[in-house]
């Protein structure tokens, strides 16, 4: 068997054997080859360990799923909210995506050398020099007084503002003490948590409302909340599980208002545009101009500018993020690099005439950046170089 066939014939090749689809000449084609090398029978074998391949990701295009493409959504570990319609019929692995996509790596020799150098496979004659690492979590802290802080996992010591409320830090997230509410007439004092781009956090509110900043996030909060109310502020995106509590909680965002009792929601606001994606419970939005409007579970308010349509969503879209999942679902192509480049906090240019093709899969946010642009380069069509932090697609 000769060393330099490609390496996606191979991939070809284990993909029908895990489908029983292969030919007896190609299984002794394949038989032969991992004959040559070890490390060929150890790669197979791994192939038919789930856990390791969820590990890797894969994406789909929605066309290709009647056609025997089952979209992957590896380690989502997802669990939707009451009432929240299920994921849709979703494979714990995808070979057929793995393989030919490139996700799996096989190894081919240097000539006249017997060390093994792991290459990507690629769809098409390309090879990323360079690769960027996903976002992690990382947040700046702005505590009462105007000092910052810079958090990440690391970040265990724990932190006390000046009026004596106690601030833990656990693994990527600030859990505040449930202190008392403030009695009317005192000074409220304010903490700001900012994520930036290839960012993440969770925070505990003093009330016991849980909350995920995206990257590109802000949340704005008192260390104590009104007896009467619970207000924050809201930039980027974040994910709320509010605590219930008879003092009704209001979100700002883009100057409109969110107010719940004790619910669980999604708010999205980036580029002018905020959407607001209720999974639990009951959520009323409210513009400058005092109209309003109340969501009911399933069901997503789009505000731009004035205007604004509610209708129901998919959900498990919405929040896909917060489980460690890009879930595209007719999205275009810019969006999608839109949403990539602020978690891998990228650059994007793009050359050529994009196709109006829409693009529905899963990607896992733990993925390298190679890993994502060969996906979509088997989607899409379009071919990447990445330069430093500078992304460029051309079509």
């Amino acid at each position: 068997m000769e060393q330099e066939k490609d390496a996606q014939y191979y991939a070809a090749l284990i993909f029908k054997q895990l489908k029983g689809a292969i030919t007896a000449e190609e299984q002794q084609e394949l038989d032969s080859w991992l004959e040559e090398d070890i490390r060929n029978q150890e790669l197979l074998a791994s192939l038919h360990n789930k856990e390791v391949i969820s590990k890797e990701i894969a994406f789909f295009d929605g066309i290709d799923v009647a056609a025997d493409w089952e979209a992957v959504a590896a380690r989502t570990r997802f669990k939707p909210a009451a009432r929240v319609v299920a994921w849709k019929r979703i494979a714990r692995w995808s070979v057929a995506a793995a393989l030919l996509a490139g996700i799996v790596l096989l190894y081919r020799w240097q000539q006249g050398s017997k060390e093994v150098t792991p290459e990507m496979v690629v769809s098409g004659t390309a090879k990323f020099k360079n690769d960027v690492l996903p976002g992690s979590n990382k947040a700046v802290l702005q505590l009462a007084n105007g000092q910052t802080m810079s958090l990440n996992d690391s970040s265990t010591n724990p932190i006390t503002e000046e009026d004596g409320t106690k601030i833990a830090q656990q693994t990527g997230q600030l859990v505040y003490n449930n202190g008392a509410a403030d009695k009317d007439g005192e000074e409220m004092l304010f903490n700001t948590l900012s994520t930036p781009r290839a960012g993440q956090y969770q925070l505990t509110l003093p009330d016991g409302t849980k909350v995920w900043l995206n990257a590109s996030s802000a949340i704005r909060f008192p260390l104590r909340f009104s007896s009467k109310e619970r207000l924050v502020e809201l930039t980027g995106e974040g994910y709320f599980e509010v605590a219930k509590n008879s003092a009704p909680f209001r979100v700002m965002v883009n100057g409109m208002e969110v107010a719940v009792l004790g619910t669980h929601f999604n708010i999205t606001a980036y580029n002018g545009v905020t959407k607001t994606t209720l999974t639990e419970g009951a959520v009323k939005i409210r513009l400058a101009d005092k109209r309003s409007w109340q969501l009911a579970p399933g069901q997503q308010a789009v505000v731009k500018q004035d205007a604004v349509q509610v209708a129901y969503a998919d959900v498990e879209k919405a929040i896909a993020w917060k489980e460690g999942v890009f879930y595209f679902k007719d999205d275009d192509f810019e969006d999608i690099m839109e949403q990539i480049a602020r978690w891998y906090d990228l650059d994007i240019q793009i050359k050529g005439k994009i196709p109006g093709k829409r693009i529905s899969g899963n990607i896992n946010r733990e993925a390298r950046l190679s890993q994502v642009l060969e996906m979509l380069n088997f989607v899409s069509g379009a071919t990447f170089s990445i330069d430093g932090k500078k992304v460029t697609a051309v079509f």
